[in-house]
């Protein structure tokens, strides 16, 4: 090896020993860990509960009540119960951390003594930007930020098998499926959710809905079924006309499924984002019939099928959060999924997940281009709340509400992103959510997730009267077996609750 060389890297590598060992030997801070605060905090109010009992603030069971609920967030804590007792596990690991540094560049100079070639000339200049790296490679290598929702899928499977009856848990299984392009298993989970809810038909759609994609675009016979049922989903009506409707065309009743869809244009709200898609799929239809097009349309692929479907909401998945009362679903693009069904058949679970991130990449750089694409602006910003992402997501609706300020399904969607970029510690919705669905309540005074999240933020302000009347508002539109009919109940029973002296 050259003298000079071997004495520049060996330099190299004991100033990089160096910069890593100091802050170990040299540098120790003490700054209590999050749990150890969150006991300390929990102490204190248990402390205070003491307190208020000896000021007759509270009674003797509401300080039961709060000593067992505290109690449980002092089990729930993950990290060390003492303080003290996360030194030696801390010296420990300075030790484990000051050998991993002494032992790896001793072992990459063992290495390198045998395997290295110092004196091999360096690739040129002109081939450096061409990579060597396999699609597959590149691609698995980008996935390992996405490797977690597999593996939450799998303890979420396991915890149903414990728990068959957890509505809530097959819905959010149903969804995760159809975010990985799990078609055939969304379908079967929302099936155990129809079974589990009573037959809701909100669910019916969406079990209906996966049946086609995981059939590769055909609306089979049970399918058909399911969408029946949906119709009695005022809400999820237009996406089930739409696809026994296109029943109708790929069993050979195109005119019967140009009716259809003609009648389903017209009873359609002059914003409903699925209409130009809609006049799409019947232009190609008349085509067809007059022989224009291929006579093969009806049997397209699940792209073609899902692209010109009215969107639907979604069941909701939490307890307290009431079904969508219009479209677009936090479901990912059908017609960017369906399109790459084939292409992600026999790849990883990484692999897939990388061609999708690819995908909405793709789509990002071309709007930065487009900056007046709507449709465009609306599929990112549901492509972001599928790789949870909602900041993200929250900054794409913002560009499509600009462009189309009057289409409540776009200002309800922007409004949910708000929400979820806020995150799950938020127990009242951004400021701005709120305005944007006053918004949204004034067009449409029955828009249930507004009257949802508005009457939280009145009750957080006191505005109880407020709460009160939005909540029963909302009431009266769930069916008495929702879900969510319990939670809006709950909360009125919250509100009318005696609050205690002072």
């Amino acid at each position: 090896m050259n003298m000079a060389l071997m004495i520049a890297l060996l330099g190299l590598t004991m100033f990089a020993v160096a910069v890593l060992l100091l802050p170990l030997l040299w540098g120790r801070r003490q700054e209590a860990t999050r749990e150890a605060y969150n006991l300390a905090v929990y102490r204190d109010q248990i402390a205070e509960v003491e307190r208020d009992i000896g000021r007759g603030v509270l009674t003797a069971d509401q300080a039961e009540a709060a000593r067992a609920e505290i109690g449980r967030r002092i089990l729930a804590l993950s990290g060390p119960s003492e303080g003290t007792a996360a030194a030696p596990a801390g010296s420990v690991m300075s030790a484990a951390a000051v050998v991993a540094i002494l032992l790896v560049p001793i072992a990459a100079w063992a290495i390198y003594w045998q395997l290295g070639s110092p004196m091999v000339p360096d690739q040129p200049f002109a081939q450096r930007g061409q990579s060597t790296e396999t699609p597959q490679r590149t691609a698995a290598a980008g996935a390992t930020p996405h490797a977690d929702m597999e593996e939450a899928v799998g303890k979420l499977a396991a915890q149903l098998k414990d728990k068959p009856d957890d509505l809530t848990g097959w819905l959010l299984l149903a969804r995760t499926d159809i975010s990985l392009a799990r078609f055939q298993g969304a379908a079967d989970a929302y099936q155990r959710a129809y079974e589990l809810s009573g037959k809701r038909a909100d669910i019916a759609g969406d079990w209906a809905e996966a049946q086609v994609m995981a059939a590769g675009g055909k609306v089979t016979p049970q399918a058909q079924e399911a969408f029946t049922a949906g119709l009695k989903d005022a809400e999820g009506a237009p996406r089930s006309r739409y696809y026994l409707a296109l029943a109708q065309a790929q069993n050979g009743d195109l005119k019967g499924a140009i009716e259809a869809w003609r009648k389903l244009e017209a009873d359609s709200p002059k914003d409903a984002e699925w209409l130009p898609m809609l006049r799409q799929r019947i232009a190609q239809a008349e085509g067809v019939q007059n022989g224009t097009q291929p006579a093969a349309m009806p049997e397209e692929s699940p792209a073609s099928a899902a692209s010109a479907s009215p969107a639907a909401p979604t069941a909701s998945a939490g307890a307290g959060s009431p079904p969508s009362s219009a479209p677009p679903s936090n479901t990912p693009d059908p017609a960017a999924v369906a399109a790459a069904q084939k292409a992600t058949a026999n790849a990883s679970p990484e692999q897939r997940q990388a061609m999708i991130r690819t995908m909405v990449d793709s789509l990002a750089a071309r709007l930065a281009s487009q900056p007046d694409d709507l449709e465009g602006w609306s599929r990112l910003g549901r492509s972001y709340m599928v790789l949870n992402e909602p900041q993200k997501a929250r900054d794409a609706y913002a560009h499509a509400v600009k462009l189309k300020p009057d289409a409540l399904p776009l200002k309800e969607a922007y409004a949910e992103s708000m929400i979820d970029a806020a995150g799950q510690d938020a127990t009242v919705p951004p400021a701005d959510a709120v305005a944007v669905f006053r918004e949204i309540l004034q067009a449409d005074p029955k828009n249930q997730e507004a009257l949802w999240y508005i009457g939280i933020a009145e009750a957080d302000a006191g505005n109880d009267t407020a709460a009160r009347d939005l909540w029963t508002r909302l009431l009266a539109q769930l069916p008495d077996n929702a879900p969510e009919h319990k939670a809006v109940t709950d909360r009125l029973a919250a509100l009318n609750a005696p609050t205690p002296p002072k």
